[in-house]
């Protein structure tokens, strides 16, 4: 009855649609390519291309990151069909167009939940067969799918305890939605058990897909370049920071160099927006602060480097050996430990990572990150790393190992994909 309801209620709401995609628009939480708002209603932006057509949906960038090692095993070894990929987000949107520039691939903006958006859009596109990603459960979107007869699988599905007691009051209303996949891998057994019941049917467990993206990116020019300038400084990186958070890091930063006066520590925040913001903080603590984006040279009197830069975080990572990793020291939730795991670093975070909290359950089981519960631990254990080198080394080479273990899950995903593709004939 709920479902039935849900899909009155979206048919019903059809005038609101514009106006609230216009105030979404304003945020910048909708794109403002004209040509390409047509796709939110269903309609292609792109001529569809021959052959057959293995569609991805996933919400924003973390969910469609993940997909890219799927979509590079799918397409090198099948030359023939193309992949589409559906996010909602803006940058997610600007993402794919980089990560799937030069593939046999396509995005396109998810249509708004109505019967008729969704209809039209698989009318159109007409894939052989859908991937969901994590938990992006659009009622109209599934049930259309199922009624054109699509295949769905769901990978790297995920359900917080939080959703799962909302799902377990509305099964009837999960249930048709979840009978309409004929696979379903969980990202951990206990997201499979909650799947199943809610009706996900032969939910398995391979792993999280999110390890299995590559280690970041660096330029080894620009690597060469900054260790020149940094020389035999110690140094730590502060990673993905939000406000309020940079104030307790420059507090640890402080008592780490009254121990260490050459410590230099770079700061790269989530949003490198807030450089110039940063910087003002750093220089009212009597610190001397430089910009990245400025240009200018890490002289010895700069205390802390402000990474305001996009898409360089592999390269501080790179540089450091000791890495903190951000939005953990203030109730944000965290962010990715694996990253700076995976390019050698001892990992420090904070105590507030619920976003990730089964990476941290696994990398806390195995002995391989480090955490602190306020500023003055953070302190502490940045100079007993400096210290004790080789408590470094061995924390470094445990989080490298459960990392790049972790990281082999996309071969465990395509063996258990490969008879569903065949049965498919994908």
């Amino acid at each position: 009855m709920k479902l039935f309801f849900y899909k009155m209620l979206m048919f019903i709401l059809k005038p609101l649609v514009r106006p609230v995609l216009f105030m979404r628009r304003i945020k910048g939480l909708e794109t403002l390519d004209k040509i390409r708002r047509s796709e939110r209603f269903g309609i292609p932006s792109v001529k569809r291309p021959d052959g057959k057509i293995v569609w991805f949906n996933a919400a924003s960038v973390g969910e469609s990151n993940s997909i890219i090692p799927v979509i590079d095993e799918l397409l090198k070894h099948n030359k023939d069909i193309f992949v589409l990929v559906t996010t909602t987000t803006v940058t997610a949107a600007e993402n794919m167009a980089k990560k799937l520039s030069g593939k046999n691939a396509i995005h396109q903006f998810l249509p708004v939940d109505r019967r008729a958006y969704v209809d039209r859009f698989f009318d159109y596109w007409k894939p052989s067969m859908g991937f969901f990603v994590d938990s992006d459960f659009w009622p109209n979107l599934i049930l259309s799918a199922k009624a054109h007869n699509i295949p769905l699988v769901l990978l790297n599905g995920r359900v917080s305890d939080r959703s799962f007691a909302k799902w377990q009051n509305n099964l009837a209303f999960i249930k048709p939605l979840a009978s309409a996949f004929e696979f379903t891998f969980g990202k951990s057994d206990d997201d499979c058990k909650k799947l199943s019941v809610m009706g996900f049917e032969n939910a398995v467990c391979v792993g999280n897909l999110k390890y299995a993206v590559p280690p970041l990116s660096y330029d080894k020019e620009e690597l060469k370049n900054l260790s020149s300038q940094i020389g035999n400084r110690h140094l730590f990186v502060v990673s993905s920071t939000h406000p309020g958070e940079e104030e307790l890091c420059l507090s640890a930063f402080m008592i780490v160099k009254q121990r260490f006066p050459d410590v230099l520590m770079i700061i790269a925040p989530r949003h490198p927006a807030r450089g110039e913001e940063i910087k003002s903080l750093v220089e009212t603590n009597g610190l001397k602060a430089s910009l990245r984006f400025e240009g200018k040279e890490i002289t010895k009197d700069v205390d802390v480097y402000i990474a305001n830069t996009m898409g360089e975080l592999g390269l501080f990572y790179t540089l450091s050996d000791v890495a903190f990793v951000g939005g953990s020291l203030i109730k944000w939730g965290g962010h990715n430990p694996m990253e700076p795991a995976r390019l050698h670093n001892v990992v420090l975070s904070g105590k507030y990572v619920h976003n990730f909290q089964e990476t941290y359950d696994l990398l806390k089981s195995e002995k391989s990150v480090v955490m602190v519960n306020d500023e003055k631990d953070f302190a502490s254990k940045i100079k007993g790393f400096f210290e004790n080198p080789d408590v470094a080394k061995d924390y470094m080479s445990r989080a490298f190992y459960v990392a790049e273990r972790e990281a082999n899950v996309l071969s465990r995903v395509m063996e258990k994909l490969k008879p569903v593709l065949e049965k498919f004939d994908i």
